[in-house]
């Protein structure tokens, strides 16, 4: 029988599949991988080693999905991290269901690293101390990761409120927005937050 002209599986085709497998399930095994494919789970294993390899994928296609930020790293530093906070935040929305694998598998992609390379150099130059860095983006990160989670939770998370019981929570949620801003303004909010804390840790 002659070979086909495309190949059946590629490492492309596993990233893409899997982060499809991880939208609609919210997990990743490798049976659901290869049905998904339509492969032998054996089949899987001549182009990746295991589960964590398959994770990396599904970040390099994540990112080839996305494209390239635009974040300019010369701007002033809370600009340019906000920038930063905007475009990681919209790379996950778009395959919230791969959040939580994508967030706690080891970060060992070279492009990762260089990504994380410019917002070292960034808060370095902006003065930051080397011991506050890493924290400073991971707080950063645990709130884009939520936040990308929030853009596909119900526009009302807060329901049923009697205002008998709850006057004062019911005055707040008078003036929430019951859409997708909902969302918007707890990022925006978010961030301001974040960046003006940043601001108060800059050693004097």
């Amino acid at each position: 029988m002659a070979r086909p002209r495309t190949p059946l599986l590629d490492r492309r085709r596993i990233g893409a599949g899997a982060l499809r497998i991880a939208d609609e399930q919210g997990a990743l095994s490798i049976p659901a991988l290869a049905r998904e494919l339509g492969v032998a789970p054996s089949a899987l294993y001549h182009h990746v080693s295991g589960r964590e390899e398959i994770i990396s994928l599904m970040r390099e296609e994540l990112a080839l999905e996305t494209g390239p930020d635009d974040w300019d790293p010369s701007r002033p530093w809370e600009q340019a991290l906000e920038a930063w906070a905007r475009s990681y935040r919209g790379a996950f929305a778009t395959h919230p269901g791969a959040v939580p694998l994508l967030a706690t598998a080891p970060l060992a992609e070279p492009f990762m690293h260089a990504m994380y390379e410019r917002v070292a150099e960034l808060l370095l130059t902006a003065g930051f101390g080397a011991g506050q860095v890493m924290p400073l983006i991971n707080a950063l990160e645990n709130f884009v990761l939520g936040s990308a989670l929030d853009l596909v939770a119900p526009p009302v998370m807060v329901s049923d409120v009697t205002r008998e019981a709850a006057p004062h929570l019911s005055a707040a949620l008078d003036d929430t927005p019951t859409d997708n801003r909902r969302a918007e303004l707890a990022f925006d909010t978010g961030l301001r937050a974040l960046l003006t804390g940043f601001r108060a840790l800059l050693p004097r």
